[in-house]
């Protein structure tokens, strides 16, 4: 493709139209080209307002700049934080390495992006999980929504403990249906099938994967859904409907619930925090947590393997 054939915002509007052609053969998750969305489209309304570059090829170090220093003051917080900064960056350099790679005119944008990366965060940084205490007073409440038979108590219930129990993230759980979810045959030492096995179809790695949870643990819930629908159903949807519950929603539910019981922690991926912290805690075990959580490296994996104080005194005991 030739890098110009007219003003900015018409060539801007070329090479995004191809770049995510690209992307959608790639494959990118749905969140990632949410993510994708939000950074483009402001930069075509920086575009417009902006009198900096009129051409693709005066687009600049500057340039970028400024345009991040736009989408910061434009945005709903104060300043962007450094991960939420480093995002946007590797976006950017994604969309602009893809026309430095295909252009025919072989002009690259490789030099604007050299030193504005923020510093890496620290990954020795702990993980926020939930405490004990925490942990069952959110599972009390969940459990006597049960006892109450309240539909929301249900959907808030599953996905929680898929999530707690299993370190499911948000995005597999709002896409399980019941046919998902079904009894493996893993025996315990009394013979009996303790275990659910569940299909994970919309997976960070695009590939279907399997995770595990205690019967016990959600079985009410299951026979609740089992009662309402068919198999082949989304289980995480508005009574009478047949569209998914929307994730923000969703978040917006529990951490509700969460803050109404004084539970500090927020996000749902301190559920999956939790989860995987607890497995550590008890077993040691980083490969065994590396496949629960499904990572593809086990370097992802190490950042959980950090001794708390009272892991040091009991040790000390």
């Amino acid at each position: 493709m030739k890098l110009e054939k007219g003003d900015l915002l018409r060539d801007y509007k070329r090479w995004l139209k191809s770049y995510l052609r690209n992307a959608k053969h790639r494959e990118v998750s749905k969140n990632s080209m949410i993510i994708y969305q939000r950074v483009f489209s402001k930069l075509e309304i920086f575009i417009s307002e902006q009198d900096e570059a009129e051409k693709l090829s005066e687009v600049d170090k500057e340039f970028i700049l400024s345009f991040l220093e736009y989408f910061e003051e434009n945005s709903k917080v104060e300043q962007f934080s450094t991960k939420t900064k480093t995002l946007y960056i590797s976006v950017l350099k994604s969309f602009f390495i893809y026309i430095s790679d295909n252009n025919d005119d072989f002009y690259t944008y490789e030099k604007e992006f050299k030193g504005i990366m923020p510093k890496k965060a620290n990954r020795q940084k702990k993980i926020k999980y939930l405490k004990d205490s925490d942990v069952k007073t959110l599972l009390d409440y969940l459990n006597n929504g049960l006892m109450e038979n309240r539909h929301y108590a249900y959907i808030h219930s599953l996905g929680v403990k898929l999530m707690l129990f299993s370190g499911l993230r948000v995005s597999e759980v709002l896409s399980i249906t019941l046919q998902d979810i079904v009894v493996s045959d893993l025996k315990n030492s009394e013979e009996e099938n303790d275990f659910y096995e569940i299909n994970l179809r919309d997976t960070k790695s695009k590939e279907e994967q399997t995770a595990l949870i205690r019967i016990e643990h959600i079985e009410k819930e299951i026979d609740y859904f089992n009662s309402l629908q068919a198999e082949d159903e989304y289980i995480f949807r508005a009574k009478g409907s047949k569209n998914r519950i929307n994730r923000s929603n969703f978040y917006v539910s529990v951490s509700n619930i969460m803050s109404k019981l004084n539970i500090k922690g927020r996000g749902l991926h301190i559920l999956r925090h939790t989860c995987a912290m607890q497995l550590f805690r008890k077993t040691g075990n980083l490969l065994v947590l590396k496949e629960t959580l499904r990572h593809s490296d086990i370097k992802t994996t190490m950042i959980y393997a950090h001794a708390e104080k009272r892991d040091i005194a009991e040790a000390m005991r």
